[in-house]
């Protein structure tokens, strides 16, 4: 059967895809080895084929001890309350359906116990219930029947859902999100990395809200990882190709995704192919107010100018003191009196403006401050977030302040500097 095949790595690459039997014979034989690694779709992670064994129905915490009842339970009539854990977990292990207690078996118990036995051992079966949920989770293949066991044992235990999200909740987040990276690192198509997911997805015991953040955390740490490769710097700009760009979103298409991405994101994406452009393609003179004759206009755009300036602030520092009044407006005042002058460096917001790039200047015109210097006055060009800074061999460095669009402005400006000084 299909569910039964699981396949093979040997030093990170697939070697086969083989069934379970053949696999256990392979595997005795020594074709393959326990230094192998397998996966079948729906589980979390590859796991060393040391760790591949055939299933075993045994229950996933041991029986309780013996001990006796005690004084409170004598003078209740009743049996211990291990005793109702121990004919628990007897009917537990000789149930003809996994993890299914009948209701009559249930009553028996209760009438044995003289009470109700899940209510009284109510911390005990959350313990039985999460350990349940580490043994099923322990070789990271959470299979469907197991899921099917899993909520037979929370009825059997008389834990409802509840009670039981808290139980499981952490790890079967864990595992999803372990599984649906997997999946996606695989090297399939985009429509098997699609399948392989959904099955993920369907087979937790999570909320759909839940299993659609978890989802969402992973592709998008799965976008990101694509992009670190695709994007690269050039001219002090974020770039990447376009045409990779397109086939990554086409591949994340492919599996079934509605891609929603994040607004940071999607400017790094929209800047990096304007950056592209910018780096390859000659560039283009754009519309100006400024009658700037025969230089042209390469970049304009309103933004804020800024410098670093150097502020020095006094503060005063006083010991204890007191004041006695002596005579009118005449005070005596005991204590010391010192002043310390701090100078520090700040950056400063001056002014408002419109900035233009030509082909042989720089020009700033604000309402306080104006700026016009040649472009072979430029010693280098720092990009930040949201500025960039010109230093200058004469005149001190100048800030500008953009709302967007810094790293293509300064791509231009190198640009247009190289064929000035060239």
């Amino acid at each position: 059967m299909a569910d039964d095949l699981i396949h093979i790595a040997r030093a990170g690459a697939e070697i086969g895809t083989y069934g379970l039997a053949d696999s256990h014979a392979k595997l005795l034989a020594g074709e393959l080895l326990p230094t192998d690694f397998y996966w079948k779709p729906g589980m979390a992670a590859w796991v060393s084929l040391a760790e591949l064994s055939r299933a075993q129905r045994t229950l996933p915490f041991p029986r309780p001890a013996d001990k006796a009842a005690n004084l409170f339970d004598e003078m209740m009539g009743r049996e211990s309350y291990q005793t109702a854990l121990q004919l628990l977990w007897d009917k537990l292990a000789a149930a003809p359906r996994e993890c299914v207690v009948a209701a009559a078996d249930l009553a028996e118990i209760d009438q044995k116990v003289g009470g109700d036995a899940r209510k009284r051992c109510r911390a005990d079966l959350r313990r039985w219930y999460q350990a349940a949920v580490e043994a099923y989770l322990s070789d990271r293949y959470f299979a469907p029947e197991e899921k099917s066991n899993l909520a037979n044992l929370a009825t059997s235990l008389g834990l409802d859902d509840k009670e039981t999200e808290p139980l499981h909740g952490e790890a079967f987040r864990s595992y999803l999100s372990v599984g649906i990276r997997t999946a996606l690192q695989r090297d399939v198509p985009p429509v098997q990395k699609g399948e392989e997911v959904a099955l993920l997805r369907e087979g937790v015991p999570l909320s759909e809200e839940k299993t659609k953040e978890i989802f969402s955390a992973a592709i998008q740490d799965f976008l990101n990882q694509r992009l670190e490769k695709l994007l690269t710097q050039e001219d002090g700009g974020e770039v990447a190709d376009p045409v990779a760009l397109d086939a990554m979103l086409a591949e994340i298409k492919a599996m079934g995704v509605n891609l929603s991405m994040d607004a940071k994101t999607q400017n790094r994406l929209d800047s990096a192919r304007r950056v592209w452009t910018l780096c390859r393609n000659p560039l283009q003179q754009v519309p100006c107010e400024l009658d700037l004759g025969p230089e042209g206009c390469y970049w304009t755009k309103e933004v804020e100018f800024a410098q670093n300036k150097n502020v020095t602030s006094r503060r005063s520092y006083g010991g204890f003191g007191g004041s006695i009044k002596i005579w009118g407006p005449l005070r005596f005042r005991s204590g010391s009196y010192a002043v310390d002058r701090q100078t520090e460096q700040r950056l400063v917001r001056i002014d408002r403006g419109t900035l233009v790039f030509t082909s042989k200047r720089v020009i700033y015109s604000g309402a306080v401050k104006s700026l016009n210097f040649r472009l072979t006055k430029i010693l280098d060009i720092t990009v930040y977030s949201d500025a960039i800074e010109i230093d200058r061999d004469s005149g001190g460095d100048v800030i500008f302040i953009f709302e967007s669009g810094q790293a293509e402005a300064a791509i231009i400006l190198r640009r247009l500097v190289r064929q000035a000084k060239a």
